[in-house]
């Protein structure tokens, strides 16, 4: 599941002083599902349009569709180069009973999702992109049952062309890393 950060009412944040991220994002989705598709990774956008789209709503239908995988682009200030996060959340002991709580139910993936870390980030320092792996409680990484990560493009002082032709070389690094990863122990994240 690909989340495009943000959207309808929330615009997120400006770049370059024109671009909204939620069109960046959407777009980066976009290019990064095609990239996944023509690697034979099936993906899936959770907006395909401009909609409002909360985050607890976001991490329900990433469950509800039983996602393998589920990545969160986004794109803002400070910083320069690119943010790759996963839960703040310590691993999760065995869940008792049917149900997980939701502010953890991410828990039971964070080793695979901080597996798939190890894929993503050295694929897109390959294309020259300096990368920070950080853990975060960005929502709704918590949320997610599947491995999940968030993706952030900091563009810093580039110029907004720049920034547009960072959307390829995301989405291919991106998938990259996807693919490379798909033999972890434990399932196919």
């Amino acid at each position: 599941m690909i989340d495009p950060a943000h959207g309808g009412d929330d615009k997120g944040a400006t770049l370059g002083g024109k671009l909204l991220e939620k069109d960046f994002t959407l777009a980066l989705a976009r290019e990064l599902k095609k990239e996944l598709l023509a690697r034979g990774i099936p993906a899936r956008l959770l907006r395909d349009t401009d909609m409002n789209l909360d985050v607890e709503r976001r991490a329900e239908i990433t469950n509800e569709n039983h996602a393998a995988l589920y990545v969160a682009l986004h794109a803002g200030e400070p910083g320069n180069g690119v943010r790759v996060y996963s839960s703040a959340l310590p691993p999760a002991a065995a869940a008792a009973g049917r149900f997980l709580p939701w502010e953890s139910a991410q828990g039971g993936s964070l080793e695979r999702s901080r597996s798939l870390i190890r894929f993503v980030a050295p694929a897109l320092r390959k294309k020259g992109l300096r990368v920070s792996v950080l853990a975060s409680p960005l929502r709704p990484l918590n949320n997610v049952i599947a491995p999940a990560i968030a993706v952030e493009l900091a563009p810093g002082v580039q110029q907004l062309q720049e920034t547009l032709k960072m959307r390829s070389t995301l989405a291919s690094a991106i998938a990259e890393g996807i693919a490379q990863s798909r033999g972890l122990p434990g399932g196919r994240p």
